[in-house]
Order: C-alpha cells, then sequence, then structure tokens
C-alpha cells in the first residue's frame, strides 16, 4: 500500500490490523492535543492505545513515522471538507477554519509539508483547485498553476499565523483579509494565467 510506503519505507511490511491502527492514531492525536511533540513517544501512545510498545513498533519503526502518519491522517480530514465545498470561495474559507479551529494539528500538518511535497507523492488539494479553476474559467488545470501557488501560499501564511495568535479580533480582522486577498486572486486569475501558460514560458 502506498500509504504503509510513505509512512514506514520500503522495507517495512504492512500491517493488516486497522482497528490496532486506529486506536494508535487516536490515541497519538490525544496526546498531541494535550502534550505536543514531546508528550507523542512510542511509549506514551502505547499506554493510551491500550497495546505494548513492541507491538507499536510493529506498525511505527520510530517517532518519525508515527508523527508522519498523524499528520497524513490530519491532511485526509481536511482534504474531507474541502473536497465538499461547492466552490472556490468555499475552499479556501474552509481551509482557514479548519486552521483556526484545528490549531494543533494545523501544526503537525506544517511541519510535515516538506514530506507531502516530495517529487510523486501525490497532491489532492492542488488537484481539486486546478480542476475548479478549469471548470470556472476555461483551459486547461495546470494553466492555473501559479494561481493555485498564490492561493495555497496566502492561505497557508495566514492559516500559520491563525494557529499563534490569541487575540480573537486579531484573528478575524487576519482571516478577512485573506479572504480578500483570495477573492481579488481569482478576479484576476486571467492575470495568473496568462503566466501560466505554456507558450509564454
Amino acid at each position: 500500500m502506498l500509504y504503509d510506503v510513505i509512512v514506514n519505507g520500503p522495507n517495512m511490511p504492512p500491517v493488516s490490523d486497522k482497528h490496532l491502527e486506529e486506536r494508535i492514531l487516536k490515541a497519538a492525536q490525544r496526546l498531541w492535543r494535550t502534550r505536543g511533540d514531546s508528550g507523542l513517544t512510542l511509549r506514551a501512545v502505547a499506554r493510551e492505545a491500550g497495546t505494548t510498545t513492541p507491538t507499536l513498533y510493529k506498525r511505527f519503526r520510530n517517532k518519525e513515522a508515527l508523527r508522519f502518519a498523524l499528520a497524513y491522517r490530519v491532511r485526509e480530514e481536511l482534504f474531507a471538507h474541502l473536497f465538499s465545498c461547492a466552490s472556490l470561495e468555499e475552499i479556501y474559507r474552509e481551509y482557514l477554519r479548519f486552521a483556526e479551529e484545528n490549531p494543533h494539528e494545523y501544526e503537525l500538518l506544517r511541519v510535515s509539508w516538506g514530506r507531502f511535497f516530495s517529487p510523486g507523492n501525490p497532491r489532492p488539494g492542488r488537484v481539486l483547485v486546478l480542476m475548479k479553476m478549469a471548470e470556472r474559467f476555461g483551459g486547461q488545470p495546470e494553466d492555473y498553476a501559479r494561481a493555485f501557488q498564490a492561493l495555497f501560499l496566502a492561505c497557508h501564511g495566514t492559516a500559520t499565523l491563525l494557529t499563534v495568535m490569541d487575540e480573537p479580533e486579531m484573528r478575524k480582522v487576519l482571516r478577512e483579509e485573506s479572504i480578500k486577498i483570495c477573492d481579488n486572486i481569482l478576479e484576476n486569475v486571467a492575470h495568473f494565467r496568462e503566466q501560466s501558460s505554456p507558450a509564454r514560458r
């Protein structure tokens, strides 16, 4: 399975006990929310999940593999929200809402972006946004690569700030300004499409 290769590497055999995996990841998520990275030890997760450390090691070779598996799970939760959105405007609003309401989970995503963006790894969120842009504005999805990049950078930067700001009013202002910027990107998408067109590169 691709998931097992991404998380544990090609030399780790897949483990079929999905109920155990679910218990482990739920336990890891609880510990991450309450204690952060320092609380995410294999021993603590095994105890929280009601299993043993050797059993956990059979599924996750080290803490990094467990942390990435947890980030992968959070990313899937985020995608479930984004893929239910009817419009591009709803997608970036939902992205910001998810980050603001789940700051610890978004922090976990943030520290895992490097692996998610590795060459060859699928990027479903990018595919979703590019397809919606092509459906709405015409042309091919890849015509909007630069527009997607602008939206992602605006949303990711804002989301990162939303997760560390304590003042609700400041978060509200930042969120609204970011949405205006994203709206403006869509309003001027022809400019981004022109720059992304293969004929102009």
